[in-house]
C-alpha cells in the first residue's frame, strides 16, 4: 500500500526542466562562491547547495571557469535590461528617458542589492588579469556590455558629438567603473556611497541629448 501511494506520488512529481535545474544551480553557485571564494569553491558545493546530485551539476558545467561564464552572462543581460529601460526613447507609457540622476539610482540600487555577485565579480577579476586564457574570455563579455551600453547612450543623445565631448564609448567605460569602483567603496563605508552620487556624476558627463528631428542642427 505504501509502496503504491509513493509510486502515485513520484508519478504526479515533474521532473525538473535542464532550465529549472541550470537556474538553480547558477542561483546556487552565486552563494557559495561569494561565501567560500572561487578558488576555495567546488563543484560539489554547488550542487549539494542547489539540493542536486554532482551528476547535476557536472552534466551542465564542466568546470567552474564555465559556471562563472554563464553567471557573467546572467549578469550581463540583467544590466543590459537596465540599460534599455533606463535610456529608452521610445517608452509605452510616452515618458522621457530616464535622467542621468535616475540612471545613477538605478545602477546604486543594482549593485547594493547584487552584493554577492560584486563580490563573485571581483574575485574571478583578480583571476582573469593573471591569467591570459582567462583574460581572452573576460575581455568578450566585457566588450559586449560596453557595446550595448555604448549603443544605448548614441540612441539617446546621437552619435555626433562635439569636440573634445566624451563619445558613448567613453560614456560606457566610466559607468562601468564607476558601477565597480563605488560598489567598492560602499561595501567598505556605506555613508561614503549617498543614493545619489553615482547619478550627479553621471550629470557632470551627460552628453547632451539629440535634437528631434527636424529641429535646427539635427
Amino acid at each position: 500500500m505504501l509502496w503504491a501511494m509513493a509510486a502515485v506520488n513520484t508519478a504526479h512529481t515533474p521532473r525538473p526542466t535542464r532550465t529549472d535545474v541550470r537556474r538553480r544551480l547558477l542561483d546556487a553557485a552565486l552563494v557559495v562562491f561569494a561565501e567560500r571564494g572561487f578558488a576555495e569553491a567546488r563543484l560539489d558545493d554547488v550542487a549539494a547547495a542547489a539540493g542536486l546530485t554532482k551528476g547535476a551539476i557536472y552534466s551542465n558545467f564542466a568546470s567552474k571557469d564555465e559556471v562563472f561564464f554563464a553567471m557573467l552572462d546572467d549578469q550581463v543581460h540583467r544590466r543590459v535590461d537596465v540599460v534599455h529601460a533606463a535610456l529608452a526613447t521610445d517608452r509605452p507609457d510616452g515618458r522621457p528617458p530616464t535622467t542621468p540622476h535616475e540612471v545613477g539610482r538605478l545602477l546604486t540600487r543594482a549593485f547594493t542589492e547584487g552584493r554577492e555577485w560584486q563580490l563573485v565579480f571581483v574575485d574571478f577579476w583578480l583571476r582573469a588579469v593573471r591569467d591570459p586564457a582567462i583574460l581572452k574570455q573576460f575581455l568578450a563579455h566585457r566588450e559586449t556590455l560596453r557595446g550595448v551600453i555604448a549603443a544605448s547612450v548614441t540612441d539617446n543623445v546621437g552619435a555626433t558629438q562635439p569636440e573634445g565631448a566624451l563619445t558613448a564609448d567613453d560614456v560606457a567605460t566610466v559607468v562601468l567603473a564607476l558601477c565597480n569602483g563605488l560598489a567598492i567603496e560602499q561595501y567598505i563605508d556605506p555613508r561614503a556611497v549617498p543614493d545619489d552620487l553615482f547619478g550627479r556624476v553621471l550629470a557632470q558627463c551627460a552628453l547632451p541629448p539629440a535634437p528631434a528631428p527636424g529641429a535646427p542642427g539635427a
